[in-house]
């Protein structure tokens, strides 16, 4: 079920997901996932962007804005991790 970098129009948080924050980042286990992922350094703010709904736009301009980085860059940094949160289940797509 892999995108690429073709990341559903609006993302957020699976209700399903477990995940725990501590100072190694944030562990994720998606409801489809054998194994949890560690979001680790910029990984943390990436998931607490989809605290909430957000496009992959909304939450690079947030991170950018964050982390004094371009957007854009941004965007083709995170999408093979949102990649892989959706395969998971970790994230889901709303529209």
């Amino acid at each position: 079920m892999t995108r690429g970098s073709e990341v559903p129009t609006r993302l957020t948080r699976s209700p399903d997901a477990f995940w725990r924050e501590g100072a190694f980042g944030v562990l994720v286990l998606g409801p489809r996932a054998a194994e949890p992922v560690t979001l680790a350094g910029t990984g943390s703010a990436l998931w607490h962007a989809f605290d909430r709904e957000r496009s992959l736009s909304e939450a690079a301009t947030l991170l950018a804005a964050q982390f004094g980085t371009d957007a854009d860059r941004v965007a083709r940094d995170v999408a093979p991790v949102l990649d892989a949160l959706l395969d998971s289940g970790a994230l889901e797509a709303t529209s």
